[in-house]
């Protein structure tokens, strides 16, 4: 295994998605994985070193060793691993999205002179880009509604959704709190609770629900009156939904069957990973309306479609893409800050926006700005 250079830890999707973007790139990565059939093809395909490594029983300390680690791991383990690589001292860029507050390892990279680079995907990720940049540029944010999904091209399929990214993460969306700031105020609010539809102009009508996607934006923009995020799926997707909340199966209980507990939660994701289409051609949409203290609202709209040339799905492009851009600004010396660093950060600083959306629309990835 040759050390130094850049290391990516985890190879599923999204990981995948980074090492195209790295190998298209000419830059070489080391891959590390608990999954020998996934380090074959970063070995084979694109000729990456690759480590077997088991994050809950192996040494961390290999990664020392590197420049900049990026992390593509499940949300439910991500925070732990993170914590090991900050407190080694070596930068970190991580799309997942895990439960845990991400500033509280703020002090930790500090102290340990690095950068965490947080929610550096879609949604969180670009979404918080559009919204630090929009702040930057109109003399500060005042409201700001965030519409977001990763859907298929194909409404009729179960769902209306190309399974790209983790079952029970998919699942824990409908179940878990949305934080916003409301009339000024830090709220949570119920998903299936705060709904509605949307007609977003050239891309058609979608449901939406509230999504808990702003979290490092809740404290760096804790004075504006609003900001909510919210899912976009297709129409009569949160009827099927809110009949599943309604019989048990979203939700955090669980039941005694002949003597086995079973969590319906896990038990519905279960289910969903069987019987969703893991492979096909779906889309990532993208509205952001904001309002800036004085002046004309705006509004920002993107719809990144399956990339035939690429063979690469919409989410794993416009979230792994995404990833690898970011990551390469910290290769380049561009970051000068250290700690905690939000996606948000790359849009209020006009030099790193400029170098990301330059780097991310030679790759299909863009959004339009409309006057409203």
């Amino acid at each position: 295994m040759v050390l130094g250079g850049v290391a990516l830890l985890g190879f599923g999707r999204i990981g995948f998605a980074v090492g195209l973007n790295f190998y298209l790139s000419n830059i070489d990565l080391t891959v590390f994985d608990i999954n020998e059939d996934r380090l074959k093809i970063a070995s084979e395909k694109f000729g990456f070193n690759v480590e077997c490594f088991n994050v809950a029983a192996d040494d961390f300390s290999v990664f020392k060793q590197f420049d900049l680690v990026l992390t593509a791991l499940p949300g439910s383990i991500s925070y732990g691993v993170l914590r090991k690589l900050v407190d080694l001292g070596v930068d970190v860029v991580d799309v997942s999205y895990f439960p845990e507050d991400p500033w509280i390892l703020h002090e930790l990279a500090t102290k340990r002179e690095c950068r965490l680079i947080v929610d550096a995907g879609f949604a969180p990720g670009l979404s918080n880009v559009v919204v630090g940049y929009f702040h930057s540029k109109f003399g500060g944010l005042k409201s700001a509604r965030i519409y977001v999904g990763g859907l298929s091209e194909d409404p009729s399929i179960p769902l209306g959704l190309i399974a790209t990214w983790s079952i029970p993460d998919l699942v824990d969306e409908y179940i878990r709190p949305a934080r916003a700031i409301i009339n000024g105020r830090i709220a949570e609010v119920d998903p299936l609770s705060y709904t509605g539809v949307i007609n977003i102009p050239d891309l058609g009508v979608f449901e939406f629900f509230a999504s808990d996607g702003i979290r490092t934006m809740l404290k760096t923009f804790s004075d504006v009156s609003e900001l909510i995020e919210f899912t976009l799926r297709y129409p009569g997707h949160l009827k099927v939904m809110k009949l599943l909340r309604d019989l048990g199966f979203l939700g955090y209980d669980s039941i005694e069957v002949n003597g086995l507990k079973i969590n319906l939660t896990d038990f519905l994701a279960k289910i969903l990973e069987s019987k969703l289409v893991r492979e096909g051609r779906d889309r990532a949409v993208m509205l952001i309306d904001a309002e800036p203290v004085f002046g004309d609202r705006r509004r920002y709209i993107m719809d990144v479609r399956y990339d035939d040339s690429l063979k690469l799905t919409a989410m794993g492009k416009t979230t792994g893409f995404t990833q690898a851009e970011i990551a390469k600004l910290i290769l380049k010396g561009l970051v000068e800050d250290k700690g905690v660093i939000p996606p948000e950060y790359f849009g209020l600083n006009s030099e790193l926006y400029d170098e990301l959306t330059v780097s991310l629309r030679k790759w299909g990835i863009g959004w339009s700005e409309l006057l409203t």
